[in-house]
């Protein structure tokens, strides 16, 4: 499977409902070494969440890493955050699979 690029991943969480919330650190100066993104629905936060790591080292994202993902964001599979991250899965269709999974 051919590695997604991160500034693609971000786009797509996005697009899709996801909104980036940095951790407060007690050093305002410290460069963070993740990103956060939670999953909104109706305006409300929800439990679901990813981090994206910052590291040099991650620019894109292999099958280990998005295996990883997949769990996070409650996919069954991992051809579903695929099509979820190069955007044919819809907002709409990912609702319809955490309804599905009983996630919301």
């Amino acid at each position: 499977m051919p590695a997604i690029p991160r500034d693609r991943i971000e786009s797509s969480l996005v697009q899709k409902g996801f909104r980036r919330h940095d951790q407060e650190t007690s050093q305002h100066s410290k460069k963070r070494d993740h990103r956060f993104y939670y999953f909104y629905n109706q305006n409300k936060r929800s439990h679901i969440r990813t981090k994206i790591s910052m590291g040099s080292g991650y620019k894109d994202y292999g099958t280990e890493l998005l295996k990883k993902m997949k769990m996070q964001l409650k996919f069954g599979s991992l051809s579903q955050l695929v099509e979820f991250l190069r955007c044919p899965l819809t907002q709409t269709e990912y609702l319809q699979i955490l309804e599905k999974n009983d996630e919301i």
